[in-house]
């Protein structure tokens, strides 16, 4: 099972890791205590989601989700726009999930035609 405190202490450090390198990635104007505010509510879901055992794929779609409104929401919220890598590292998680459940989805009918016609 996992204990509570281990899971905190997981996404909490996970958390100011985050804000340490989208601080370091973003212009100085936007303060690593406003990345820490705009990310923490994502940090606190994942966190969650993770203790509850949601399957994999639930979780890492729900996270793309979080990092993505994450992103919209350091946009809104920084003095000077961001640079279009920030959108492309924005939008890179969903894409690598879709990608990953696609092939998942691929696979998974190549195998039930595989085993439909061997019964034929």
């Amino acid at each position: 099972m996992r204990h509570p405190v281990d899971v905190a202490a997981m996404f909490g450090s996970l958390w100011l890791l985050a804000a340490m390198v989208i601080d370091a990635a973003t212009p100085p104007e936007l303060t690593v205590y406003m990345i820490g505010a705009a990310i923490a509510p994502a940090t606190v879901i994942a966190a969650v989601l993770y203790w509850l055992r949601v399957p994999r794929i639930d979780f890492a779609v729900s996270f793309a989700t979080m990092w993505l409104i994450t992103a919209m929401v350091l946009e809104l919220i920084t003095p000077k726009p961001l640079s279009p890598l920030a959108m492309f590292i924005a939008v890179a998680p969903s894409l690598i999930v879709g990608v990953a459940i696609n092939v998942m989805l691929l696979r998974e009918r190549s195998r039930s035609r595989q085993v439909g016609a061997s019964q034929a």
